[in-house]
């Protein structure tokens, strides 16, 4: 049984594109489109929250999916946020 080798050109390739993609973008870009993003995710659970209230939704395991990724994503951006403040203070506390 013969094993070929792996073809390190496609991976290297692949390793410079996402890296000239990462420098093209900010962290204010990369957290903008975060907080967009959330907000999709909360308005679809209020949207089925909604639905299920009117009774318009009859599968309720959707409804309570949209709205655990709603909270799932609502706690990591505080988490970030919160990191993002607590760097900057420890910053701010720094003696020069």
């Amino acid at each position: 049984m013969k094993i070929d080798s792996i073809p390190t050109n496609n991976i290297s390739n692949a390793l410079n594109d996402s890296n000239s993609k990462k420098d093209n973008t900010s962290f204010a870009d990369l957290l903008a489109k975060s907080l967009n993003d959330v907000n999709k995710l909360q308005i679809t659970a209020d949207n089925a929250i909604n639905e299920i209230a009117t009774g318009k939704m009859d599968n309720i395991q959707d409804a309570v999916m949209a709205i655990e990724k709603a909270d799932i994503s609502m706690r990591l951006l505080l988490e970030v946020k919160n990191k993002a403040v607590q760097a900057y203070n420890q910053i701010m506390n720094m003696q020069v």
